[in-house]
């Protein structure tokens, strides 16, 4: 069965996880048992990947390689499920 985690691309869906399920366990499950996330879990999955790659930034501003990773697990999580405006 198709769900959340496993329409990530491959790269992105163990970094994607662990994040996810450090910051909400309960999030990550639900994500693991479905096949649609509901716009509280898209608004959820922003803002824990959001805090996370804010706290991979350097001195400079500019990310470490964890926080291009995670950036780039978020943009892949918003092209497929876009946040309803």
């Amino acid at each position: 069965m198709s769900n959340v985690l496993t329409s990530l691309p491959p790269e992105m869906r163990e970094l994607f996880a662990e994040v996810i399920g450090e910051a909400d366990p309960a999030l990550l499950d639900a994500l693991a048992n479905k096949t649609e996330p509901s716009p509280r879990d898209c608004e959820a999955v922003q803002e824990i990947l959001i805090t996370e790659f804010c706290s991979c930034l350097q001195p400079n501003d500019e990310p470490t390689e964890r926080g291009r990773l995670i950036d780039n697990a978020l943009g892949a999580f918003l092209v497929r499920w876009q946040l309803e405006p």
